[in-house]
């Protein structure tokens, strides 16, 4: 399939003003729950502005401790082993590979790990976990495999094949990792942090490393898929994390998906 021109093309027609004739029948045909939008469904201009929709804030309740950062499955969680995660069993891949960076990476080695994907049914919007002030981010190029669940049991080391944004954080209870996957179909991944890139540089250009300083409060917004992807999100071995879902898990954003331990030697 011919990732770049299909997404270049679905994304051409989701910004038309046509596409908008199709926002009924896209919410009909994924039982998207259209009570919880924060405007109502005929107001949305094209389908890709329903794809980046805004829910109402009683609509995801923000829980306590560790929270999932987004709505989808679970797809792989638990402990890296050593340097290596799961994209699915039989598929490992390593944190050398998904951060683009082996210093970085060394930071996670024997850590913590959970992963979530995002199908065209669900809410695309990406939030904080837990209150953390962002330091670093990477836009790392890549090609653009689709990230369904055909995709992470054929395609051996997609996610870090795939192009992706990296941020790493700060909180009370030690550094994270959040990585944003992007996948066939997907425009762009959207932070407030990272300047815009042109099509060529997103996929083909160079690494993009900046340092940045921006504070979130658990739950808040720190950006967004053009449509459904994956995220993965790292905990290095000095933070204790326990967590309460397990693999297969729906999960809705805000959701209390596990305990986390301060690391008071921070």
């Amino acid at each position: 399939m011919p990732k770049r021109l299909y997404t270049a093309a679905l994304g051409k027609f989701a910004k038309s003003r046509w596409s908008a004739k199709f926002v009924p029948w896209y919410a009909r045909h994924y039982a998207i729950d259209t009570s919880e939008l924060a405007k109502p469904i005929l107001s949305y201009e094209t389908l890709g502005q329903f794809f980046t929709r805004q829910l109402q804030a009683t609509a995801r309740p923000i829980g306590s401790d560790l929270v999932s950062p987004v709505d989808g499955t679970v797809s792989t969680l638990g402990d890296i082993d050593g340097v290596q995660l799961l994209q699915v069993k039989g598929h490992p891949y390593t944190l050398d590979e998904l951060l683009g960076d082996g210093q970085a990476a060394q930071a996670f080695v024997g850590g913590k790990y959970f992963t979530v994907y995002l199908s065209p049914s669900d809410y695309h919007r990406i939030h904080a976990p837990l209150a953390c002030r962002a330091l670093r981010c990477c836009h790392i190029p890549g090609t653009l495999y689709p990230v369904n669940a055909h995709g992470v049991q054929h395609i051996p080391r997609l996610f870090v094949r795939n192009e992706r944004v990296i941020t790493y954080f700060h909180s009370e209870a030690g550094p994270f990792a959040l990585v944003k996957v992007g996948a066939a179909g997907v425009g762009s991944v959207i932070t407030p942090y990272v300047p815009a890139r042109t099509w060529r540089d997103r996929h083909r250009g160079q690494v993009l490393d900046v340092a940045c300083e921006q504070s979130f409060q658990r739950g808040e917004e720190i950006g967004f898929f053009a449509l459904g992807s994956t995220v993965v999100v790292l905990f290095p071995s000095s933070v204790d994390v326990t967590f309460m879902v397990s693999t297969g898990a729906r999960v809705q954003m805000g959701q209390t998906i596990g305990q986390m331990r301060e690391d008071t030697g921070l």
